[in-house]
Order: structure tokens, then C-alpha cells, then sequence
């Protein structure tokens, strides 16, 4: 016989259900909200599934999934040290606006934890109509991110890992899992992490311990699944981001291990989340479901910038207030409905019909007093000499309520070749916001339509082609701005997007165009460095994405993206605004890993970052924009499976910013931040 070559990916059952690719980084079947799981040729958006391999492999210390989820081209990430932010297709996208295990609004807005995630898929666009209505909708217009907690599998699974972080972050994580009762019908998860220390940024320190259970029972005619974590995380030095203020450039880089912030301020979060999931089957064409979702966020300290920190001048001085505001939030969602599918002929038919309820709190400090306003000073090169404050608390009173009740149809016709998909829907909510503050009550309505078609011209080739919208309901503006706390009124989002996609045994490209109008946010400067914070006219991002994941030969595999972004403001006051690049956002921006695997037990990774330069407007002229150039960032890393005696072992290395870059990059509005320097880690995962 000739010579056989067989090729596989080491069996991971965590990750089997998603068909991996890339060395099992990202999957091929995706769960699309209300349209369930599906083929990713099948699906008529961008979306892209991150496994749990891939979160282990690219997160960083300090920044949880910022790292992996930017391997998508829809997704941009700012590079601070500690950040959070994440945008999609040009619009934020905090971990406030996520969905966890379908469920919106019960992600976290700190550095969202990934110990006990199995898989995060970004799908890109707004799309209220496939994910549900919750809370900080105004965050999620450009797409979202939806993560799936860790499930006991068939064989039991228990293994403890250690790392090391510059300067001298330590973490521990547990994870334990196993099935029990007739046909393994029950099955619990256990995830547990404990992390403590300084962080490669002088004077961060970051201390978060988390524990989540997972028990999911599953019978011939139902499944269901409870989810329970409580997070905790107290962080110090955190923001590196600073005003620009009136300067008519930007001051020289300081060195990226300098802190920005005062080392006492502080973020202090507890976050506690309850999920159940539950689908019966009333037969073989008929599902009833039901989700519900609970959760109790605290900002029990938040010792951070009031009106931000200003530079006065290109020496790098800067002014700023700081004030105690914690911050309360609670959150209650309900979801019910029926799925099933019947056949037209010779057309089948796959449909859901739902309905959504979220009821949403916020405590705060709304009466910031003039003791609680801490003034500062310092300097971006030698920090900042003001000692902390002896802190007043200011009372907690309630700021607003915010009830949303929402509907959805949806069907898709499938062809009887099964080559073209059709794909109709409709969304209906009403949302009644309470702001207790100034007293006033902005109810609001809206319908959305779901237009969604898939076409194969072979078993490989798709084409897909889709319309859909968002909605923001009247939304308050932020603590960061001078006019804090106003409702802005609401307004829809809507994107329209073709494109193909192609996947071939082990590579999966996908080429997108699309093109989003959204009512148009902007900070407009004031003369003492505040910004004021408006709606006027609309934001249209017109964009090119393409990616491409798989593998080549037997040892290397690939993930590559990129988008090219054009944003611009349009339909503006008078047209003084109309055709004016919006801020911050890039044109150009791509991520390449790379994975080389000479054997079954080594793997060498490489990656590289490019993102574009962008523009930021300052004070004294708001008309001529400042360029803050783009940046090129190298990461390298190593892992090898190994065993100590008979214990099985993984070991990792890895060097973030491998060059040790300086450089700015854009935060929003009038602020620059600071890129995060050189940073080392090591780790050992024991698989017992």
C-alpha cells in the first residue's frame, strides 16, 4: 500500500461542539442567538467563534479577552495596560452590553473574567432582533460579543494552573468537572481564580478572586442549565488616559511603564450573576424555552476622575479633579418563547417566536459635593506628587429605573436543495426610563425588521446578505461629561451587509461590505478642557473586512484579518460637520497570528498588530484635527505539553510588545492614552 498520512487536533471536548480550526482556535459552528446553532457558511452576518484555546492562548494579564476577541476584523481594542475598551465596527462595545449564556446585560464591565468561559463569538453589526433587549444597548450598535460558560463533559476533567506576570502578578486558577446519574444526565463545573499584584505599569496593582458554577442536567425530552459566579476585583493606578486640552500638538511619548494616574485611585467591583436556561420538548417539531437572568453589580469603591486630568501645557503638567462615586446596578431579565419547524411543501421552515422583559436599577452618588472634589496635579513624565484624599462619601440615592418589553418573530426557509437560506423577522419593544435625579420619564418604542438571506453556490461557496437594526433607547450621558446625567433622546441604528464566505476542509475565509447609520454622539470641547457631550446628526461607517483562518500543511496554522473603515459624519447642523472623519476611529487595522507546530507538543506562536492612525480634535481648534500615528505591535509565545513524573503538564511563555513601543494612541473625545509596555508571563497548567 502507498504511505497513509493521517493529520488531527488533540481531542478537546470542551471544544468538539464548535468545530474548531487554527490548532482549535476558532470554530465553525455558531450559536447565532435566537437562530440557534448553525453552520458558519450558513449564517447571513460576519460573525467569529473564539474557543477556549484561543482565550488561553492571546488574553493578557490585566486584559481578559480584550486580545483574543481582536482577531477579528470587526473588532478593534485600545492598547492601555488595564483598558477595557472594545470597539466594534467603529462603535463601543464594553462587556456592560455582552450576552452570557444567551442572556444580555449579565457580563460584567471590568476586566470580564475567562477562567469559566468555553467559547466568545463576535457577531458583528446591530442586531437587537437575534440577541434580545438589554441594558447599555447603546454600547452594542456596532455588534456583539457573546460568551458561553464551561460545561461538565463525558470525561471528567480537573486541573490547576500558576502563572507569573512583569512586574509580579500571580494567579491560580482551579477547574473541575464531572457527570453523574444514568447516561450522565447531571454534569458540574467548577472554575475558581485568585490573582494579586503589581502589574507592568508603575504603581498598578491589581487583586480579583472569582468562582462560578455551572450544573446543566439534560433528558430525553429537555435540557437545562443553571449558571451561578461571583467576581470580585479591586484595582489601583488603572486609567492611562489623560486630556488633551488646548495643545497644539501632542507632547513627546513618556515611557510606557509611567503611570498616567494617581497610584491611590481606585476601582473596587463585585459582581454577582444567576442564570438558568431551560428548553423542553414537546415534540419532535415544538420546543418550549425559557431564560432568566439576575444580577448585582457594585462599584463599592470608585475613587477615579471627576473631570479628568488636563494638560496645561507640552511639558507634560497636567490638572484634574478626582471624586468617591460608587455606583449600584441591578439587573433582572425574563425571556420565554416557542421554536419549532414545519414543512411548506418542500421548504422547511425554522421559526421562534419570544418575548423579553429586563428591568433595570442604578444607585449612585448624585450630589457630588465640593468636599468630595479632589484636586490634582502632575506631570506625565515624573507623576504626580498629590497625596490621597481622606475621602468623603457623599450619600447613594436612586439615579434610574429602566424597564424594556420586547417581542420577536423569525423564520427561515430553507430551499429543498438546502442551498438558499431566507431569513425574515421582526422585532417590537417599548422601553419606560425613570430618571429620579431631575425628574423626568422618557418612554420610547420601536419596531425593527430581520432581513437575512444565505445562498451556496457549491458546498463550500457561500454568499450571504443581510439588513439589520438597533435600537437606543434614551440613553443618560456619562460621569466624564459636563452635562452628566441628561437623557438623550433615542434613536435606531441601522447597517446593511453582503459578502462571501469560503471553507474548505481546514480554512474558512470570509470577505464583508458593509455599511452603518447611526445618530451621531459627539464630545464637543469646552475652553477649561471639559467636554460637553450632544447628538448632532449621523455617524455612517462604511467598511471592508475580510479574514481568514486555518492551516497550511501540518504545522503551521493561521488567523488573519482585516478591515479598512471609512467613518464620517453626515447630515450634521447647518452641514458645518458634514464629510468630517469622526475621531479616533482608524481606517486601517489588522491582526496576523501564527502558530508553528514542528511536533505534536510544541507550539510556537507569533503574532502581529497593526492599527492605523486616527484623529483627535482638541480645545483651541476644534476644526483642524490633530493625527495620532499607527502603531505595529509584536507578541511572541511558546507552549509545550510535557509531563512532571507521570503529571501532565502544559507550559507557557509569553513577551507582549516584544519591541517595548512608546506611543499614544486615541481614546475617544479629546483624550490620548498610553500603550502598555513590555510585558512577560509564564505559566503551568497540570491536568490530573
Amino acid at each position: 500500500m502507498d504511505e497513509v498520512n493521517v493529520v488531527g487536533e488533540r481531542y478537546d471536548a470542551d471544544n468538539a461542539q464548535s468545530a474548531p480550526i487554527a490548532s482549535g482556535l476558532i470554530g465553525t459552528k455558531q450559536e447565532v442567538g435566537a437562530l440557534g446553532k448553525k453552520d458558519v457558511l450558513d449564517v447571513p452576518f460576519q460573525q467569529m467563534t473564539f474557543t477556549k484555546q484561543a482565550m488561553e492562548t492571546f488574553s493578557q494579564p490585566g486584559r481578559s479577552a480584550m486580545d483574543a476577541l481582536s482577531l477579528s476584523p470587526s473588532v478593534r481594542t485600545t492598547k492601555g495596560s488595564m483598558d477595557t475598551n472594545l470597539y466594534i465596527r467603529g462603535f463601543s462595545a464594553g462587556s456592560g452590553s455582552w450576552t452570557l449564556n444567551g442572556i444580555p446585560s449579565m457580563s460584567h464591565q471590568m476586566t470580564m473574567p475567562t477562567n469559566y468561559m468555553d467559547k466568545m463569538e463576535v457577531l458583528s453589526g446591530p442586531n437587537i432582533g437575534v440577541n434580545g433587549v438589554g441594558i447599555f444597548m447603546a454600547g452594542s450598535v456596532g455588534g456583539t460579543v457573546s460568551a458561553t460558560t464551561k460545561k461538565a463533559q463525558d470525561k471528567p476533567n480537573f486541573s490547576a494552573g500558576l502563572s507569573w506576570a512583569s512586574d509580579s502578578y500571580f494567579t491560580e486558577t482551579i477547574d473541575l468537572g464531572k457527570r453523574f446519574g444514568g447516561n450522565n444526565e447531571w454534569g458540574v463545573r467548577i472554575n475558581a481564580l485568585h490573582a494579586n499584584g503589581d502589574l507592568a505599569v508603575d504603581g498598578t496593582k491589581d487583586k480579583k478572586r472569582d468562582i462560578a458554577v455551572n450544573i446543566d442536567h439534560r433528558a430525553k425530552r429537555s435540557k437545562s442549565n443553571i449558571f451561578f459566579s461571583y467576581d470580585y476585583d479591586d484595582q489601583y493606578g488603572r486609567s492611562n488616559t489623560i486630556g488633551l486640552g488646548s495643545l497644539p500638538a501632542l507632547p513627546k511619548v513618556p515611557k510606557n511603564t509611567n503611570n498616567l494616574s494617581p497610584k491611590w485611585s481606585n476601582d473596587k467591583y463585585e459582581n454577582t450573576t444567576f442564570i438558568l436556561n431551560h428548553e423542553q420538548y414537546l415534540n419532535k417539531d415544538l420546543t418550549w424555552f425559557a431564560n432568566f437572568g439576575w444580577r448585582w453589580e457594585k462599584y463599592s469603591s470608585w475613587l477615579q476622575q471627576w473631570s479628568g486630568r488636563v494638560l496645561q501645557d507640552m511639558n507634560g503638567n497636567y490638572k484634574g479633579t478626582y471624586t468617591q462615586m460608587p455606583v449600584f446596578h441591578h439587573y433582572t431579565y425574563f425571556n420565554t418563547g416557542f421554536k419549532g419547524n414545519f414543512m411548506l411543501g418542500d421548504w422547511k421552515n425554522e421559526w421562534i417566536a419570544s418575548i423579553d422583559f429586563t428591568r433595570f436599577s442604578r444607585y449612585r452618588d448624585n450630589n457630588v459635593t465640593a468636599a468630595n472634589k479632589y484636586s490634582i496635579t502632575g506631570n506625565i513624565y515624573t507623576g504626580t506628587s498629590s497625596a490621597k484624599p481622606q475621602v468623603v462619601w457623599d450619600p447613594v440615592t436612586h439615579h434610574f429605573n429602566s424597564i424594556m418589553r420586547g417581542w420577536t418573530l423569525i423564520d427561515t426557509i430553507s430551499s429543498p436543495d438546502e442551498k438558499l437560506y431566507l431569513t425574515f423577522g421582526y422585532h417590537g419593544h417599548e422601553v419606560d426610563n425613570n430618571n429620579y435625579v431631575n425628574n423626568s420619564r422618557v418612554k420610547s418604542h420601536a419596531k425593527a425588521p430581520i432581513l437575512g438571506l444565505t445562498y451556496r453556490f457549491t458546498p463550500n461557496i457561500s454568499f450571504y446578505a443581510s439588513h439589520t437594526e438597533n435600537f437606543v433607547e434614551g440613553s443618560s450621558v456619562g460621569n466624564r461629561y459636563t452635562n452628566r446625567g441628561d437623557i438623550l433622546p433615542p434613536s435606531k441604528t441601522k447597517q446593511n451587509e453582503f459578502g462571501f464566505k469560503f471553507k474548505n476542509g481546514t480554512v474558512l475565509n470570509t470577505l464583508s461590505f458593509y455599511e452603518i447609520k447611526k445618530a451621531n454622539g459627539i464630545a464637543v470641547p469646552n475652553a477649561d478642557g471639559t467636554e460637553t457631550y450632544k447628538l448632532d446628526g449621523q455617524q455612517r461607517n462604511r467598511g471592508i473586512e475580510f479574514s481568514t483562518a486555518g492551516s497550511i500543511g501540518e504545522k503551521w496554522s493561521y488567523i488573519w484579518g482585516v478591515s479598512y473603515m471609512d467613518a464620517k459624519q453626515t447630515k450634521t447642523y447647518k452641514g458645518l460637520n458634514d464629510g468630517r472623519r469622526v475621531d479616533a476611529l482608524p481606517k486601517w487595522s489588522s491582526d496576523l497570528a501564527l502558530v508553528y507546530k514542528p511536533n505534536d507538543d510544541l507550539r510556537f506562536i507569533g503574532r502581529l498588530s497593526y492599527t492605523g492612525s486616527a484623529l483627535i480634535r482638541n480645545t483651541a481648534s476644534y476644526a483642524k484635527p490633530l493625527k495620532i500615528g499607527g502603531q505595529t505591535l509584536v507578541d511572541l509565545g511558546i507552549s509545550w505539553d510535557t509531563r512532571f513524573g507521570k503529571q501532565p503538564v502544559t507550559l507557557s511563555a509569553w513577551c507582549y510588545n516584544l519591541l517595548n513601543k512608546d506611543y499614544w494612541y486615541a481614546a475617544g473625545g479629546n483624550n490620548i492614552g498610553l500603550g502598555a509596555p513590555r510585558t512577560f508571563a509564564v505559566s503551568a497548567q497540570f491536568n490530573f
